[in-house]
């Protein structure tokens, strides 16, 4: 049976850059429907956003019918202001002298990884056989990190939370820090299953290899996407909590007794051989602030970054040059206009001809 590529992760970087997955072979004549700058919107790419839109509501909410539908609708309100603001973030980047060209190879290897492929040579194969153009993906990864690089240079790396702030939120919601003991755990399994007894000292070694650069520095979580055969691996490795009683004793007595950010010796067991990190630990009560501050900072940035977010997408936009044609909505286009009172070039009208539309190959 060939493999076939996990669409979830696919689904997710198309939907942002709404354009279409297919390998384009023949001469298209496209619609041009917005102008964003020096670049453009065409009607079969939003067509395409539009239907992986569908595809995504439909998975993550399990819909079918009349909410179907309605769900859909409304995500079609905001699906063309989310493509124009993805264009100004990826306009920003290339201004800034932003890369993301090892991004990209991190986020294929993972793909490979994941569907158990041996090389991002195969993977692109793969691609092809379900009709996945190679080059437009990459383009798309490459665009999803830039977007977030200029995200996190122009909006969360301003954001500062005092620790005032923090101490303020923990005293005001010091019910919400009563906890059970418990640690939560991240995985690492080097996978026996099928491979016999004669192939146990290659994977013992492959364990020892990986533990080594887990406790030489190396980011537990890119380990995790790099040699992890879990099922958890797709969520980097994250297992969740557990509270006494919910392991397997020998483990649990391991865990329980490390401090958060220590990791375990390999433990082998059913299906292979694991490493396991306490990423979070919490004793029984309430939890002190010192445990829990980063996890309220976390917290306090996100409720900040959404209108710091909304406030910097207002700011590309007068700045910008945003021209739609007759039928389509950017429900951004509000903001836009209240904000960009005498801005140029907010009150432009475009010719007809700058909608004529453009051929694609």
């Amino acid at each position: 049976m060939k493999p076939r590529i996990s669409h979830g992760m696919l689904a997710g970087v198309l939907l942002l850059s709404g354009s279409s997955p297919a390998l384009a072979e023949t001469t298209i004549f496209e619609e041009i429907i917005c102008r964003v700058n020096n670049d453009i919107i065409t009607k079969s790419e939003y067509e395409e956003a539009a239907h992986l839109l569908k595809l995504r509501v439909q998975g993550q909410k399990k819909l079918s019918g009349e909410q179907l539908a309605q769900a859909v609708s409304e995500g079609e309100k905001d699906l063309l202001k989310t493509m124009i603001e993805e264009r100004l973030l990826v306009q920003k980047a290339v201004e800034l002298g932003m890369t993301a060209d090892t991004d990209v190879i991190k986020y294929l290897d993972r793909l490979r990884s994941e569907n158990n492929l041996p090389s991002i040579e195969a993977l692109e194969q793969t691609m092809r056989q379900q009709g996945i153009n190679p080059v437009e993906f990459r383009k798309r990864i490459k665009e999803q990190s830039l977007k977030e690089q200029v995200l996190g240079r122009e909006v969360y790396y301003r954001i500062q939370v005092s620790t005032a702030e923090i101490k303020t939120f923990y005293e005001a919601n010091r019910d919400k820090f009563d906890r059970p003991e418990q640690v939560r755990l991240q995985e690492i399994l080097i996978a026996s299953n099928g491979k016999g007894p004669s192939g146990a000292g290659g994977l013992r070694k492959r364990a020892e290899e990986v533990l080594e650069k887990a406790r030489g520095g190396e980011v537990f979580g890119d380990l995790v996407a790099q040699y992890s055969e879990g099922p958890t691996a797709k969520q980097g490795g994250d297992l969740g909590f557990f509270q006494r009683g919910m392991l397997l004793k020998e483990v649990e007595e391991i865990v329980f007794s490390l401090r958060r950010g220590q990791i375990t010796d390999i433990l082998e067991g059913q299906g292979g051989f694991r490493i396991f990190k306490v990423i979070e630990k919490n004793t029984a009560g309430i939890q002190p602030l010192d445990s829990v501050k980063d996890q309220i900072r976390n917290k306090l940035v996100e409720d900040k970054a959404v209108p710091a977010v909304r406030k910097y997408m207002e700011t590309l936009r007068r700045q910008s040059y945003i021209r739609l044609k007759d039928g389509y909505v950017d429900s951004g286009a509000e903001v836009e206009t209240a904000s960009a009172e005498g801005d140029q070039p907010a009150g432009d009208e475009l010719p007809p001809a700058a909608f004529e539309g453009k051929q694609k190959k």
